[in-house]
């Protein structure tokens, strides 16, 4: 078997692997970066990152709310609590559908990776 040949079968990436780096890291977009799809990637890792930052923030302060806020300021409780529902289902629904978009264009997205590193390899 020629060298190169080696190579490119020790450098082509897996579905398998893929799949398995989008059901544990998905929200991360780790099979973005996988796959070569770096500006993806980054795209769900930045929103990810806001999201459960803002997500932490709005705990937080709910959470940390003492006993006259709670009673005092109802009305800033309930907002603080629809705003954390909110944000969470409106990214939940968000990131479960681009992930289910992800997970049925792995094949195409790893066959098209290892075509790219084919001809970049043999250059065909």
């Amino acid at each position: 078997m020629d060298e190169r040949m080696v190579e490119y079968e020790a450098k082509k990436q897996s579905p398998i692997v893929a799949y398995i780096l989008l059901a544990l890291f998905g929200i991360l977009g780790a099979h973005n970066f996988y796959l070569g799809r770096r500006e993806q990637g980054v795209a769900q890792l930045v929103i990810s990152g806001a999201v459960l930052a803002t997500l932490v923030w709005l705990f937080l302060s709910f959470a940390g709310a003492e006993m006259g806020d709670f009673f005092g300021g109802f009305d800033a409780m309930v907002r603080r609590m629809f705003a954390l529902y909110t944000i969470s289902i409106i990214w939940g629904i968000g990131i479960f559908g681009w992930l289910m978009v992800n997970a049925i264009q792995i094949p195409k997205l790893t066959a098209e990776h290892n075509l790219r590193l084919y001809r970049r390899m043999f250059g065909e």
